[in-house]
């Protein structure tokens, strides 16, 4: 275990690196974080901080699948254990979430890579089929953002104007069917529900969709990423409850627990309560801890990241590809304001208009049939709401 102390460092928003400290293994199991100017803090396991750093979803296991049998790792990421994580993350811990460097490796790479060449607009079709392909067969390298939709991480022109900007891209299948079809009309639903919630003043991701040969792309632009080379700070509800709070469930709950013990700000529910209301007005079933996410530059309280990951996955292939449309569940929870819930209702109104008028498949008129009639039904509960 002593191969596995590690200096920590910090990227700021410039570009700049700051060292933190030394992660110490200690004996016999546990860390302790050394910091330059600070008393040692100990964890039984991997400390908190490193949570949203460790390979996970999609790029996680591809990430296994390039590295795993030359590391000796378990096949399965859940088999791994604390070491296992810290040995992935000292080897490739250059391009991970937020803005730590993990071992001298990663400063290395960090310093020494060439500045990042953006992928152009026009070329954005041709480098993105390339580039899903590469991430399909575990071949590329890169930041461990979590989830299960096929994704990779590049650094391209923003077809905005506002110049480059490293962007996840999520995408389908390059092959025909009815399942790659429901997640090209997904993607699509997800970019229209980020665009309704930036225009009706909730910070949400920048996103933008592209098309080529049968295959969707869905760019949103990383938030922990500043120009060529700064980062910011992130961190995962999921993280920040399970050091914190210790009371995992919806959002809005957890959010409160932890605003309470000033870990997050206060003046972030609202907008918590009213994206998980939003979220459940649209089908949205999966708005696990890992969806929200917090930064900070400066330390505790965090502020509220941008809204992603939102879109209406009650819709979403089933196992073996199961297309069979589920009914949508309608809860009118005293877990968010009434206010909160007008506010919402509002959002799922314009969203479903918007839906409407999307380039969707025939295949999914039954889904938006189904989620209009959704949120139909959620007005006369919600108006009475005071």
């Amino acid at each position: 275990r002593v191969a596995l102390q590690a200096p920590v460092f910090r990227v700021l928003d410039s570009g700049q690196i700051q060292p933190l400290g030394q992660l110490i293994p200690v004996h016999p199991e546990g860390f302790v974080m050394q910091g330059m100017d600070a008393p040692a803090l100990h964890s039984d396991g991997l400390p908190w901080w490193l949570y949203d750093m460790r390979p996970q979803g999609y790029l996680g296991r591809a990430y296994n699948q390039r590295h795993g049998t030359r590391l000796g790792l378990p096949e399965r990421l859940s088999d791994w254990s604390d070491t296992d994580v810290l040995r992935a993350l000292l080897l490739q811990g250059s391009d991970l979430p937020g803005n730590l460097l993990l071992g001298s490796e990663a400063l290395q790479q960090f310093v020494n890579a060439p500045p990042p060449v953006p992928i152009d607009t026009t070329d954005k079709p041709r480098r993105y089929a390339e580039l899903s392909a590469a991430a399909a067969q575990g071949e590329m390298p890169g930041s461990s953002a979590a989830g299960e939709q096929p994704k990779f991480t590049t650094y391209a022109q923003r077809d905005d104007g506002t110049g480059p900007a490293h962007v996840i891209v999520k995408f389908s299948a390059p092959v025909p069917g009815p399942v790659s079809q429901r997640w090209r009309d997904l993607l699509w639903a997800e970019h229209l529900a980020l665009q309704v919630l930036s225009e009706h003043g909730v910070c949400a991701a920048a996103s933008t969709v592209i098309d080529h040969d049968g295959q969707r792309f869905l760019e949103v632009q990383r938030f922990d990423r500043v120009g060529a080379r700064g980062r910011h700070a992130l961190f995962s509800l999921a993280a920040l409850d399970a050091e914190f709070a210790g009371q995992p469930g919806r959002w809005p709950d957890t959010a409160r627990a932890l605003a309470r013990a000033k870990v997050i700000e206060a003046a972030a529910l609202p907008d918590i309560e009213r994206l998980w209301a939003f979220g459940t007005l649209i089908g949205n079933t999966d708005m696990h801890a890992g969806n929200l996410s917090f930064m900070s530059d400066s330390g505790r309280p965090y502020a509220l990241a941008p809204a992603y990951d939102m879109t209406p996955m009650a819709f979403a292939p089933g196992a073996g590809g199961d297309l069979t449309l589920k009914p949508l569940t309608l809860n009118i929870a005293d877990q968010v304001s009434a206010q909160a819930w007008h506010q919402a209702l509002a959002l799922a109104e314009a969203y479903v208009q918007r839906l409407a008028q999307a380039p969707l498949t025939p295949s999914f008129a039954p889904c938006l049939a189904a989620l209009q009639n959704h949120v139909a039904q959620a007005r006369p509960r919600i108006e009475p709401l005071l």
